[in-house]
């Protein structure tokens, strides 16, 4: 993977809906915020590989409760690598239609379409997605979330089946693991930790590893403040 790859793939992990909506975990939840309050998360991230210059991005997403039931968000991601920079936005929403609370199960729908830019050019409508989303407690204090759904690239005229396995614990410090990936290319694994500082604000950190040759690693740290 070249250094421009590696930039673009950055945005795409960090402008996305599920790369930021629930860190530290991957994976999206069934569930949305209530209605009358918002958050914005942020994160930096560093991604790694052997034989290239890192890429470095930052994204951001801005998301409110809505209706009782829906959670409209806009993302934005900036990562450079080797002299490359790329942009994207995101404008997206998700819909719960099973609200997963007393031992059953949630089901929910994310979708969004996406613009990105590269070096000095303008922004071009690029993705869009639309993502099933299963929640579930396995026991006392863990959930479990499955992600499976689809998205295409215009700029790049390829369609991908994206999935992704997630759990996660409650309470003030929350660890997170996913695996998570699409059908062109290798599997990632993610690992995390959140820790409610305040009532309305955390902080977290999550490495993960694609199990590609050679490996591409990404260590991020964020943060989510709730009004």
């Amino acid at each position: 993977m070249n250094s421009a790859r590696i930039a673009i793939a950055t945005v795409g992990l960090c402008a996305s809906l599920p790369a930021l909506a629930a860190r530290p975990l991957v994976s999206d939840t069934a569930d949305v915020i209530p209605t009358g309050t918002c958050q914005v998360e942020s994160a930096a991230s560093r991604l790694t590989s052997s034989g290239v210059p890192s890429a470095r991005a930052i994204g951001v997403v801005f998301s409110c409760g809505v209706g009782g039931a829906h959670q409209p968000a806009l993302g934005y991601a900036r990562a450079r690598a080797g002299g490359s920079t790329e942009q994207g936005f995101n404008l997206g929403a998700k819909t719960t239609l099973v609200e997963p609370a007393d031992g059953r199960l949630g089901f929910g729908v994310a979708y969004g379409v996406g613009l990105s830019k590269s070096g000095s050019g303008s922004f071009e409508h690029d993705g869009s997605s639309v993502i099933g989303l299963l929640t579930r407690a396995l026991g006392d204090g863990l959930l479990g979330h499955v992600n499976l759904g689809w998205s295409h690239s215009r700029l790049e005229r390829a369609s991908s089946t994206v999935w992704s396995l997630g759990m996660e614990t409650g309470g003030d410090l929350v660890w997170a693991a996913d695996l998570f990936g699409d059908d062109r290319s290798r599997p990632w694994a993610s690992a995390g930790l959140g820790w409610s500082v305040l009532e309305r604000f955390s902080v977290n950190a999550a490495y993960a590893v694609q199990f590609d040759n050679p490996r591409v690693r990404r260590f991020s740290l964020g943060l989510k403040i709730g009004f």
